[in-house]
């Protein structure tokens, strides 16, 4: 070890080490909890090899820092120890988890179904959609406004757009959201079965309409995706399949919390309520705020390829480190009242964080953004009043995360 090495080990050796915490303890109000932690350990450890960045200037430097990387699927499933199986498969190979060439290579494949311009020309048809369930929802009776409108708008949205049938959005849907509770910072070992049932029906599934594809093309996104392969196949068909998986895992279950949130912020802020209603314009900023107040993803996972030092605590090269963007989201460095619910903030930065930076950006931002716009516009077009019998409460605090029941009497 050469002068320089020995006196950068020294340095890390004298620096703060990062504050332990037990995951369990963050599950049921992490806001709370990164509130608590935030001003005092800049990162938390969760786990062997597994840590957590809560600043906002932290998290946002990270997700472009070269001395980390997106982590990549082989050493998901490794940290969190997810058995071999179709969960791990999938895990292992999905475009989010890779990088480089690989991350390009399999993310190009929809950068055409799934660019701004497509996206935006597709507006209407997610109106029609979205006034269409709201046509459907049950008059006076008490519902689970979750599963009535805001699982259906990103499922069908989904099938619609790749070229599923929408009678089975319900079908895929049910085993996304079982499926989803795999992208966690601590994978549910309790629940593993119930996650490999989902992955091995969803994987099935893609591939049986993919292969009816392969023999008879439609004029549909699924189509294309398999005559762009076929002309350059730089990955396998079972990959291209999981990347399909991945892209409706991804539009299906993040929106679905999203947009129940988002309504259920709303009405427990009457003046927001009525002020989106009596001016439509105001929309898109309580789109932006609910992501922000309440994000259905709370966390973005990378892995550290070099020993670096975030906030005075020492990290060394080769493990996992989450940033938060659930707690960077409520820094009262970055935000003016981050605790207070409010639509008409001016201080959102031009790239919301909920989607990540860099080349893994969320491919399907504009996708969730239209959805919610125009599921809520068409809510409140169609209906005098909702009165909410059951709030939603958000559970997790990385990953994923999962929504609870939202009763509603719909009038």
């Amino acid at each position: 070890m050469n002068a320089l090495s020995i006196a950068f080990q020294e340095t890390l050796g004298r620096m703060d080490a990062a504050h332990r915490v037990d995951p369990t303890t963050l599950m049921d109000d992490p806001h709370a909890a990164f509130a608590r932690l935030r001003p005092h350990h800049p990162v938390i450890e969760i786990g062997e090899k597994q840590y957590m960045a809560l600043r906002a200037d932290d998290v946002l430097a990270l997700l472009t820092d070269p001395r980390t990387k997106q982590i990549e699927g082989p050493d998901y499933v490794r940290l969190r120890a997810i058995p071999d199986g179709a969960a791990a498969r999938f895990l292992a190979d999905f475009f989010l988890f890779a990088n480089s060439d690989a991350h390009r290579a399999k993310r190009r494949l929809f950068a055409r179904a799934f660019g701004f311009a497509a996206i935006r020309a597709a507006r209407g048809q997610i109106r029609v959609v979205a006034d269409e369930i709201v046509d459907t929802l049950p008059r006076g009776e008490n519902v689970d406004f979750v599963d009535q409108m805001a699982a259906r708008i990103p499922a069908e949205m989904i099938a619609v757009i790749l070229g599923l049938p929408v009678v089975e959005a319900p079908y895929f849907a049910s085993r996304v959201y079982e499926f989803a509770r795999a992208i966690a910072p601590v994978y549910p070992i309790a629940e593993h079965d119930r996650i490999e049932a989902a992955a091995l029906d969803l994987f099935a599934y893609v591939d049986q309409h993919m292969r009816a594809r392969l023999k008879a093309p439609r004029d549909d996104v699924l189509s294309t995706l398999i005559a762009d392969w076929q002309k350059d196949p730089v990955i396998s068909f079972a990959s291209l399949v999981n990347q399909v998986l991945g892209i409706i895992v991804g539009g299906s279950d993040t929106t679905r919390a999203a947009f129940a949130m988002l309504v259920a912020l709303l009405i427990r802020h009457p003046e927001h309520w009525a002020a989106v209603r009596a001016q439509p314009s105001l929309i898109p900023g309580a789109v932006a705020e609910a992501l922000r107040y309440e994000p259905p993803v709370g966390s973005i996972a990378r892995f550290t390829t070099k020993a670096l030092e975030v906030g005075g605590a020492a990290l060394p090269a080769g493990v996992q480190l989450s940033v938060s963007t659930l707690s960077a989201m409520r820094d009262p460095g970055h935000y003016r009242s981050p605790e207070r619910f409010d639509i008409h903030r001016i201080d959102h930065p031009r790239l919301h964080a909920v989607f990540g930076h860099g080349p893994h950006r969320c491919i399907g931002e504009m996708l969730a953004r239209i959805e919610m716009e125009e599921g809520l516009a068409a809510l409140l077009a169609g209906v005098s009043e909702i009165e909410m019998e059951t709030t939603p409460r958000m559970r997790g605090f990385g990953g994923i995360r999962q929504i609870t029941p939202m009763r509603v009497r719909i009038h």
